[in-house]
């Protein structure tokens, strides 16, 4: 359990700027030492698995390009520590989104992890896949070979299982590791929580990733960890030190590159290719130098919903008008560059408990956290392995009633089956054991409803602040411009205080601290507006989708080619043709799964 140890220090494979690619922007004679079959921008959740999927064959060569760098110290393992994305050292990228308008004009950090495994080096771990219907719905708009049956394959490819039998829908054999916890004592308030959620009319469902869990229930999220219950990224599962090293010959990795542009030259027929990327060391002072790789045979964007679109947008593929504006030449115009950003929306309702069961119980008793940190590094046990929420409660919002109980509609049979798009979760209801508001509560245990909205119809862009690619792009979250939005969070947030008031009828000490003043319309949309956070789930910003579709225009087509661009992809979750109910890790890996299948069927020629 000792992971006081930097794994990929030295590794074999890992290159310099200098080794990556060649200064300046030199004469084609002078780039063999600097082309590579794929290039892939971005070494995170779905760049780690692509690049290890390519590779499988050695005659393939690949060469990833990552902002950030290594994240395998010692805290960045430790579930606990890691999952903090304020901790000093955190791999991120922090920065503020535009004033969003029906939030009232409060602008919010946007949060992305900048390291090799990405926001995987970051997040709460949970490994959660969505419904079977929110890929029935991709296949639906139009995108073939991405609907439930297609894309469950690649969930159980990539995973080992720790704590569900093997199965057509789970995996035994895959690198990537995840578990799921079962205790009800870690936090005093999980058994209260299950008790009222039953009250309420949901039953248990044992494994959230199974295709028939209904669309009301309570479920444990798994969590990516490996055996030692460490942390467990695509990037720790993928591309571990001895594959990187086996590899060495063909998979070369650059960390601490910031790709400036990609080159877009002229391929006939108003038609042009991508042939290489220009890139610059991340740190401002060594940014003198430019350097060039050139792809032989495709360029692959995975640098996130965030990334990927500023990147296509320095490159001059994007909206026309906006990159006439930055002043950058526009080489593709492409509307949905950018646009529909989405993301799951969350309002807590915020209670005091008891500072014993709650997260900052450590940061009140110094000695109970050496004391829990110990317990972990020599058991892999306790509050440092454990998840942030144990339990977690799913609904569709029209299968509540006015008392905040599931109800089957007369006649619905089948109202709960969530292969069904239009039957799927629109709510996820989080109990957390911390402060989830931007408010500072110090020396007081906070235990929190996260009324977690995630089939929102609100979207908001990604645009260029500048045409300097170390700027950070202006990102609009877009929260509540459709007010319809705004319904589903009202039964959501009735049902969070009505779970609340059971708890402490079975005796569990709730005090409300951030609570709407009453529970009618007015008032819970107003408390929504004013308390309404993101949850880091960017989606949809280089959709999957037709280029003429009128009203959502598409980036990328069903193999994930950008339009009109000869040997340019995007593999991220910024190419979900809508956000899924779910925390977008697990579908990120399997959209990169499903992406390499894809490229290793293409024929080598372009």
């Amino acid at each position: 359990m000792w992971p006081f140890v930097s794994e990929q220090a030295g590794t074999p494979g890992v290159l310099a700027l200098e080794e990556a690619g060649a200064e300046g922007h030199p004469i084609v004679e002078d780039l063999n030492k600097y082309t590579y079959d794929y290039i892939i921008i971005g070494g995170g959740t779905a760049g780690s698995c692509l690049a290890a999927r390519l590779t499988e064959d050695p005659k393939v060569s690949v060469l990833i390009l990552e902002r950030g760098t290594f994240a395998n110290g010692w805290a960045d393992r430790v579930p606990l520590i890691s999952s903090n994305p304020y901790r000093e050292g955190a791999p991120v990228g922090r920065w503020w989104s535009r004033p969003v308008e029906h939030a009232e004009g409060r602008s919010m950090e946007v949060v992305c992890g900048e390291a090799l495994g990405g926001t995987s080096a970051i997040n709460c771990m949970f490994y959660t896949r969505g419904p079977p219907g929110d890929y029935n719905r991709w296949k639906e708009l139009g995108n073939e070979g991405w609907g439930y049956d297609d894309i469950e394959p690649y969930f159980a490819k990539s995973e080992t299982t720790h704590s569900h039998p093997e199965s057509q829908f789970r995996g035994k054999k895959g690198p990537w590791q995840n578990r799921a916890f079962t205790s009800t004592t870690i936090w005093k308030h999980t058994a209260r929580v299950i008790r009222a959620a039953e009250n309420a009319g949901f039953n248990y469902s044992p494994d959230l990733s199974s295709p028939s869990t209904p669309a009301a229930a309570y479920v444990r999220h798994d969590v990516s960890q490996d055996s030692a219950k460490r942390r467990h990224t695509p990037f720790n599962a993928f591309l571990p030190p001895k594959v990187v090293q086996e590899r060495q010959h063909h998979l070369k990795i650059c960390p601490n590159a910031l790709v400036t542009r990609i080159e877009l030259t002229s391929s006939g027929a108003d038609l042009v290719q991508a042939t290489g990327v220009h890139f610059e060391a991340t740190d401002f002072r060594r940014a003198g130098k430019s350097f060039f790789a050139r792809a032989r045979r495709e360029v692959v964007v995975c640098a996130g919903t965030l990334g990927s679109p500023q990147i296509l947008q320095l490159s001059g593929i994007g909206p026309k008008a906006h990159l006439e504006e930055k002043g950058i030449q526009v080489v593709r115009n492409l509307p949905g560059v950018g646009s529909y950003l989405q993301d799951h929306v969350a309002v807590p309702l915020t209670f005091e408990a008891p500072i014993d069961d709650s997260i900052h119980g450590l940061e009140v008793h110094p000695m109970k956290a050496v004391k829990e940190l110990l317990t972990y590094l020599l058991t892999g046990r306790g509050l440092f392995s454990y998840p942030f929420q144990a339990v977690t409660i799913y609904v569709a919002s029209r299968l509540l009633d006015d008392k905040s109980r599931v109800s089957i509609p007369s006649g619905s049979a089948d109202a709960l089956d969530a292969r069904v798009p239009a039957n799927c979760p629109d709510l996820e209801i989080m109990p957390v054991a911390s402060n989830c508001t931007d408010h500072d509560l110090p020396r007081t245990g906070v235990f929190t409803f996260m009324i977690g909205l995630i089939h929102p119809k609100s979207h908001g862009t990604v645009r260029l602040a500048t045409r300097n690619p170390r700027a950070r792009p202006d990102v609009d979250l877009g929260f509540l411009n459709d007010s319809t939005d705004l319904a589903p969070l009202r039964k959501g947030l009735r049902l969070g205080a009505s779970l609340a008031e059971d708890m402490r009828k079975q005796g569990y000490p709730l005090k409300e601290l951030i609570v709407p003043a009453t529970l009618d319309d007015a008032a819970l949309d107003a408390f929504s507006r004013a308390n309404v956070r993101t949850c880091y789930h960017y989606t949809s910003t280089c959709r999957m989708g037709a280029e003429n579709d009128q009203e959502r225009p598409g980036v990328v087509d069903a193999e994930l080619r950008v339009h009109g661009v000869k040997g340019l992809r995007v593999c991220d979750a910024s190419v979900f043709p809508e956000i899924v109910g779910a925390h977008t890790m697990a579908p990120v890996v399997a959209v990169a799964e499903r992406c390499a299948d894809i490229m290793k069927a293409c024929p080598k020629a372009l």
